[in-house]
């Protein structure tokens, strides 16, 4: 069936943006929800890559079905999508985008409207940093910490952001090269709850996005011309971020215990420049047009990767999960 009627959500968004809006997501699975939302929502066009097929563990936590073991999670999601909504236009992808050629990833990425990397692999995180950079899109960052008390979201807005996802998480590179082994986040503990919960907060956000230079709707410009608090942590655990210390303790000092739990901080993300930050290797300071320290940098970054060769295929990830605490107040 294709779903015609969005008269309970016409007030909240621009239907004819979203019809025409080709969402591309990195990672299946707990993102399983947020693609049923985009199909229900009417998203136009929505692109999934995940090479990992449904185990048994999957059906407790991530929406697919016992009769979807065995099956590739794509074609699995795709298989729920058309049931939903058929007019959505989905392409299911099982190839890793980390070996892909140019000519594939142009043929995925330069076309989308805004891009989602949704996955435990900092490898695949760091590399579509890089996607977003070269195709200059939007795009959304999302995972939890170790044991789920905590998430965390990071996003870019072409020409309203002025640091970037590595400029937001730099840490986590440096402890990457200081570690041996790629460390990935730990999914345990993580419940259908902890799945649905950040999915709700992504699909937010991605319509923020799309509809941030529109007037007189739910979502309408809620970033304006310049926005610098772009990493959100999201207390899940009241038991997370207690230590006088923290970074929620201090935000929320004077609350006198009313903010108990399901509270977030908007971290502002400076871009990485001397003489306060070594360079970002990523951006160089240039994902904000109007920075004045990095307006050299811009038609070098929009045209590919300034003052160093791209990299054929791009290997750095994240540290252990207890550096992913890191950010800026």
């Amino acid at each position: 069936m294709i779903l015609k009627d969005y008269s309970r959500i016409e007030k909240a968004v621009d239907l004819q943006i979203l019809k025409n809006a080709h969402i591309v997501g990195v990672g299946d699975g707990g993102a399983y929800g947020l693609y049923d939302a985009i199909a229900r929502s009417g998203i136009g066009k929505l692109t999934v890559l995940d090479f990992d097929e449904v185990d048994e563990s999957n059906i407790v936590r991530q929406g697919f079905l016992t009769g979807d073991i065995g099956e590739k999670k794509v074609i699995a999601q795709g298989t729920h999508l058309k049931k939903v909504n058929s007019g959505l236009k989905y392409q299911g992808i099982t190839k890793n985008f980390l070996t892909m050629t140019d000519e594939e990833l142009d043929s995925i990425f330069s076309e989308a409207s805004i891009l989602l990397f949704l996955t435990d692999s900092f490898k695949a995180q760091s590399f579509g940093n890089l996607l977003a950079l070269k195709y200059n899109k939007p795009a959304i960052w999302a995972g939890y910490y170790e044991k789920s008390h905590c998430a965390e979201i990071v996003f870019i807005i072409p020409g309203v952001t002025p640091g970037c996802f590595r400029c937001a998480v730099s840490p986590r590179y440096e402890a990457q090269i200081n570690s041996k082994e790629e460390i990935k986040a730990s999914s345990a503990s993580n419940t259908m709850f902890h799945s649905m919960l950040l999915d709700s907060y992504i699909g937010m956000l991605m319509l923020a996005i799309l509809h941030n230079k529109t007037e007189g709707f739910e979502f309408s410009n809620w970033f304006g011309n310049y926005w610098d608090r772009n990493l959100i942590q999201i207390k899940v655990n009241p038991q997370y971020g207690n230590e006088p210390d923290s970074l929620f303790s201090r935000t929320f000092a004077q609350a006198g215990g009313r903010v108990f739990n399901f509270n977030a901080v908007w971290q502002k993300i400076e871009p990485e420049i001397p003489p306060k930050y070594k360079i970002c290797p990523d951006c160089e300071g240039s994902l904000y047009t109007d920075n004045l320290a990095s307006k050299s940098y811009i038609e070098a970054t929009r045209l590919g990767f300034p003052n160093k060769k791209k990299p054929e295929k791009f290997i750095p990830t994240l540290g252990s999960p207890k550096s992913w605490n890191h950010g800026k107040s």
